[in-house]
Protein backbone atom coordinates (compact mmCIF):
# COMPACT_ATOMS: atom_id res chain seq x y z
CA UNK A 1 0.00 0.00 0.00
CA UNK A 2 2.51 2.17 0.96
CA UNK A 3 4.34 1.95 -2.17
CA UNK A 4 1.26 2.53 -4.27
CA UNK A 5 0.90 6.23 -2.41
CA UNK A 6 4.26 6.44 -3.14
CA UNK A 7 4.10 6.14 -7.10
CA UNK A 8 0.78 7.75 -7.47
CA UNK A 9 2.22 11.42 -5.25
CA UNK A 10 5.24 11.01 -7.72
CA UNK A 11 2.18 11.14 -11.01
CA UNK A 12 2.50 15.16 -10.70
CA UNK A 13 6.13 15.01 -11.35
CA UNK A 14 5.93 12.88 -13.93
CA UNK A 15 3.62 15.40 -15.33
CA UNK A 16 6.11 18.47 -14.98
CA UNK A 17 9.01 16.35 -17.09
CA UNK A 18 6.58 15.71 -19.86
CA UNK A 19 5.49 19.04 -19.93
CA UNK A 20 9.12 20.30 -19.32
CA UNK A 21 10.47 17.63 -21.86
CA UNK A 22 8.75 19.36 -24.42
CA UNK A 23 11.01 22.65 -24.23
CA UNK A 24 13.28 22.55 -27.09
CA UNK A 25 17.03 22.39 -25.58
CA UNK A 26 16.22 26.10 -25.14
CA UNK A 27 19.61 26.64 -27.38
CA UNK A 28 17.95 29.04 -29.77
CA UNK A 29 19.67 31.68 -30.54
CA UNK A 30 18.70 35.80 -32.14
CA UNK A 31 19.97 35.31 -35.69
CA UNK A 32 18.45 37.93 -38.17
CA UNK A 33 14.25 38.39 -38.53
CA UNK A 34 14.21 40.09 -41.76
CA UNK A 35 10.96 40.90 -41.53
CA UNK A 36 9.81 44.26 -43.74
CA UNK A 37 7.62 44.51 -40.97
CA UNK A 38 10.35 44.79 -38.45
CA UNK A 39 11.75 47.53 -40.83
CA UNK A 40 11.19 50.99 -38.94
CA UNK A 41 10.98 52.56 -42.26
CA UNK A 42 8.68 50.26 -43.29
CA UNK A 43 5.15 50.93 -43.58
CA UNK A 44 3.22 48.05 -43.17
CA UNK A 45 -0.44 47.33 -44.74
CA UNK A 46 -3.44 45.35 -44.04
CA UNK A 47 -2.71 42.95 -47.12
CA UNK A 48 0.78 42.33 -46.20
CA UNK A 49 -0.34 41.31 -42.64
CA UNK A 50 -2.84 38.85 -44.21
CA UNK A 51 0.05 37.75 -46.78
CA UNK A 52 2.16 36.97 -44.23
CA UNK A 53 -0.25 35.37 -41.85
CA UNK A 54 -1.75 32.74 -44.71
CA UNK A 55 2.11 32.42 -45.75
CA UNK A 56 2.56 31.19 -41.65
CA UNK A 57 -0.13 28.85 -41.62
CA UNK A 58 1.10 27.47 -44.97
CA UNK A 59 4.20 26.99 -43.60
CA UNK A 60 3.19 25.20 -40.22
CA UNK A 61 3.75 21.92 -43.41
CA UNK A 62 7.41 22.07 -43.49
CA UNK A 63 9.91 19.79 -43.37
CA UNK A 64 11.47 21.58 -40.05
CA UNK A 65 7.92 20.97 -37.60
CA UNK A 66 8.36 17.33 -38.55
CA UNK A 67 10.43 16.64 -35.72
CA UNK A 68 8.85 18.77 -32.95
CA UNK A 69 5.21 17.28 -34.38
CA UNK A 70 6.92 13.34 -33.28
CA UNK A 71 8.12 14.77 -30.29
CA UNK A 72 4.80 15.42 -29.44
CA UNK A 73 3.40 12.83 -30.92
CA UNK A 74 5.67 10.50 -28.43
CA UNK A 75 5.33 12.72 -25.46
CA UNK A 76 1.15 12.21 -25.88
CA UNK A 77 1.91 8.61 -25.65
CA UNK A 78 3.69 8.59 -22.82
CA UNK A 79 1.31 11.00 -21.33
CA UNK A 80 -1.65 8.29 -21.56
CA UNK A 81 -0.26 6.05 -18.95
CA UNK A 82 -0.12 8.49 -16.08
CA UNK A 83 -3.13 10.31 -17.13
CA UNK A 84 -6.03 8.57 -14.71
CA UNK A 85 -3.90 7.73 -11.91
CA UNK A 86 -2.91 11.98 -12.30
CA UNK A 87 -7.12 13.16 -12.16
CA UNK A 88 -7.62 11.13 -9.60
CA UNK A 89 -4.70 12.27 -7.76
CA UNK A 90 -6.04 15.44 -7.92
CA UNK A 91 -9.63 14.79 -7.85
CA UNK A 92 -9.91 16.12 -3.90
CA UNK A 93 -9.46 19.52 -5.31
CA UNK A 94 -7.13 22.57 -3.69
CA UNK A 95 -4.14 20.29 -4.29
CA UNK A 96 -2.05 23.40 -4.75
CA UNK A 97 -4.13 26.19 -2.83
CA UNK A 98 -3.04 29.72 -4.01
CA UNK A 99 -0.07 28.80 -5.72
CA UNK A 100 -2.32 27.58 -8.83
CA UNK A 101 -4.85 30.47 -8.94
CA UNK A 102 -2.36 32.85 -10.73
CA UNK A 103 -2.24 30.32 -13.78
CA UNK A 104 -5.97 30.13 -14.58
CA UNK A 105 -5.95 34.23 -15.61
CA UNK A 106 -2.14 34.85 -16.73
CA UNK A 107 -1.86 31.94 -18.86
CA UNK A 108 -6.04 32.76 -20.90
CA UNK A 109 -5.74 33.21 -24.43
CA UNK A 110 -7.43 36.57 -24.72
CA UNK A 111 -5.15 38.05 -21.92
CA UNK A 112 -2.39 36.90 -23.84
CA UNK A 113 -3.80 38.05 -26.89
CA UNK A 114 -3.84 41.30 -25.86
CA UNK A 115 -0.86 41.49 -24.40
CA UNK A 116 0.31 40.43 -28.18
CA UNK A 117 -1.67 43.25 -30.05
CA UNK A 118 -0.10 45.85 -27.31
CA UNK A 119 3.23 44.70 -27.69
CA UNK A 120 2.56 45.14 -31.81
CA UNK A 121 0.69 48.05 -31.35
CA UNK A 122 4.14 50.05 -28.99
CA UNK A 123 6.44 47.98 -31.36
CA UNK A 124 4.83 50.09 -34.25
CA UNK A 125 6.44 53.56 -32.70
CA UNK A 126 9.85 51.89 -32.02
CA UNK A 127 13.16 51.91 -33.85
CA UNK A 128 14.21 48.33 -32.38
CA UNK A 129 14.39 46.14 -35.18
CA UNK A 130 14.56 42.76 -32.63
CA UNK A 131 11.61 43.98 -30.88
CA UNK A 132 9.36 44.66 -33.93
CA UNK A 133 9.97 41.06 -35.41
CA UNK A 134 9.24 39.60 -31.73
CA UNK A 135 6.01 41.39 -31.94
CA UNK A 136 5.30 40.62 -35.18
CA UNK A 137 5.51 36.69 -35.09
CA UNK A 138 3.85 37.27 -31.26
CA UNK A 139 0.55 38.79 -32.77
CA UNK A 140 0.76 36.39 -35.24
CA UNK A 141 1.16 33.19 -33.30
CA UNK A 142 -1.44 34.71 -31.43
CA UNK A 143 -4.17 34.59 -34.27
CA UNK A 144 -2.98 31.23 -35.66
CA UNK A 145 -3.48 29.56 -31.77
CA UNK A 146 -7.12 31.04 -31.95
CA UNK A 147 -7.70 29.84 -35.22
CA UNK A 148 -6.15 26.04 -34.86
CA UNK A 149 -6.96 25.64 -31.02
CA UNK A 150 -11.02 26.48 -30.80
CA UNK A 151 -12.04 24.73 -34.04
CA UNK A 152 -10.48 21.81 -32.39
CA UNK A 153 -11.88 21.62 -29.59
CA UNK A 154 -15.37 21.94 -31.23
CA UNK A 155 -14.44 18.93 -33.60
CA UNK A 156 -12.74 16.68 -30.30
CA UNK A 157 -15.39 17.55 -28.16
CA UNK A 158 -13.05 15.93 -25.10
CA UNK A 159 -14.80 16.12 -21.58
CA UNK A 160 -12.87 18.33 -19.15
CA UNK A 161 -11.95 16.17 -16.17
CA UNK A 162 -14.53 18.03 -13.95
CA UNK A 163 -17.17 17.80 -16.63
CA UNK A 164 -18.02 21.22 -16.94
CA UNK A 165 -18.18 21.14 -20.82
CA UNK A 166 -16.43 19.14 -23.55
CA UNK A 167 -13.84 21.82 -24.57
CA UNK A 168 -10.75 19.83 -23.37
CA UNK A 169 -8.57 19.36 -26.06
CA UNK A 170 -6.37 20.75 -26.46
CA UNK A 171 -5.38 23.32 -23.99
CA UNK A 172 -5.53 26.55 -25.16
CA UNK A 173 -3.96 28.07 -22.23
CA UNK A 174 -0.50 25.19 -22.60
CA UNK A 175 -0.73 26.09 -26.59
CA UNK A 176 -0.15 29.77 -25.80
CA UNK A 177 2.18 30.34 -23.42
CA UNK A 178 4.50 27.69 -25.01
CA UNK A 179 4.01 29.55 -28.24
CA UNK A 180 5.31 32.44 -26.07
CA UNK A 181 8.02 30.68 -24.92
CA UNK A 182 9.27 29.56 -28.04
CA UNK A 183 8.80 33.09 -29.59
CA UNK A 184 10.75 34.71 -26.76
CA UNK A 185 13.47 32.14 -27.39
CA UNK A 186 13.79 32.24 -30.82
CA UNK A 187 13.99 35.93 -30.39
CA UNK A 188 16.01 36.67 -27.13
CA UNK A 189 18.09 33.05 -26.83
CA UNK A 190 18.05 30.88 -24.17
CA UNK A 191 19.06 33.02 -21.14
CA UNK A 192 15.32 34.29 -21.69
CA UNK A 193 13.93 30.83 -22.82
CA UNK A 194 14.16 29.23 -19.60
CA UNK A 195 12.30 31.52 -17.48
CA UNK A 196 9.29 31.66 -20.45
CA UNK A 197 9.15 28.17 -20.91
CA UNK A 198 9.13 27.40 -16.74
CA UNK A 199 6.30 29.48 -16.83
CA UNK A 200 4.43 28.05 -19.82
CA UNK A 201 5.06 24.64 -17.41
CA UNK A 202 3.68 26.08 -14.39
CA UNK A 203 0.82 27.45 -16.58
CA UNK A 204 0.13 24.00 -18.45
CA UNK A 205 0.42 22.08 -14.75
CA UNK A 206 -2.07 24.27 -12.80
CA UNK A 207 -4.31 23.63 -15.69
CA UNK A 208 -4.32 20.11 -14.49
CA UNK A 209 -4.73 20.94 -10.47
CA UNK A 210 -7.81 22.52 -11.54
CA UNK A 211 -9.12 19.59 -13.33
CA UNK A 212 -9.58 22.14 -16.62
CA UNK A 213 -7.57 19.43 -18.49
CA UNK A 214 -6.38 15.73 -19.09
CA UNK A 215 -2.67 15.30 -18.95
CA UNK A 216 -2.53 14.73 -23.11
CA UNK A 217 -4.32 18.02 -22.73
CA UNK A 218 -1.18 20.00 -21.86
CA UNK A 219 0.98 18.44 -23.93
CA UNK A 220 -1.22 18.25 -27.16
CA UNK A 221 -1.24 22.03 -26.60
CA UNK A 222 2.61 22.36 -25.60
CA UNK A 223 3.42 20.87 -28.65
CA UNK A 224 1.06 22.87 -30.50
CA UNK A 225 2.16 25.86 -29.38
CA UNK A 226 5.93 25.03 -30.06
CA UNK A 227 5.33 24.25 -33.30
CA UNK A 228 3.44 27.42 -34.26
CA UNK A 229 5.67 29.83 -32.41
CA UNK A 230 9.01 28.52 -34.55
CA UNK A 231 7.18 28.54 -37.32
CA UNK A 232 6.37 32.66 -37.01
CA UNK A 233 9.91 33.14 -35.78
CA UNK A 234 11.62 31.51 -38.35
CA UNK A 235 13.89 33.68 -40.70
CA UNK A 236 12.39 35.26 -43.30
CA UNK A 237 13.79 37.61 -46.90
CA UNK A 238 12.56 41.17 -46.77
CA UNK A 239 10.06 40.71 -49.35
CA UNK A 240 7.63 38.00 -46.94
CA UNK A 241 8.22 34.54 -45.98
CA UNK A 242 11.35 32.18 -46.85
CA UNK A 243 9.25 29.29 -48.77
CA UNK A 244 10.60 25.64 -47.62
CA UNK A 245 9.69 24.69 -50.83
CA UNK A 246 10.74 26.77 -53.86
CA UNK A 247 10.45 25.40 -57.46
CA UNK A 248 11.26 27.65 -60.75
CA UNK A 249 11.03 26.82 -64.00
CA UNK A 250 12.26 28.65 -67.21
CA UNK A 251 12.38 28.48 -70.97
CA UNK A 252 14.99 26.75 -72.59
CA UNK A 253 16.04 26.63 -76.41
CA UNK A 254 14.40 23.15 -77.12
CA UNK A 255 12.28 22.83 -73.66
CA UNK A 256 12.27 23.60 -70.46
CA UNK A 257 14.47 23.59 -67.24
CA UNK A 258 13.68 24.23 -63.67
CA UNK A 259 15.24 23.99 -60.18
CA UNK A 260 13.53 22.63 -56.83
CA UNK A 261 14.83 23.82 -53.63
CA UNK A 262 14.10 22.38 -50.10
CA UNK A 263 14.62 24.48 -47.26
CA UNK A 264 15.17 22.61 -44.00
Amino acid sequence: MMHKISCIAGWPHVALMLLAGLSPAMAQTSGRFDYAAADPKHHLTVGEFVNDLGGNFKALISVSNIVPALVTGAAYGIATAPEQDLERHFAPGDMWGNWAAPGKYIGHPLILGGVSAGLFAISRKTQDHRFRAFSYSLINGSIMSVAIVQPTKLAVRRWRPNGEDRHAFPSGHSTDTFMYATVISEHYGWKAAIPAYTFATYVSATRLVDRKHHLTDAVAGAGIGYIIGHTVSRQRRSNGVTPRFFVNAYKLEGGYGGTLRIGL
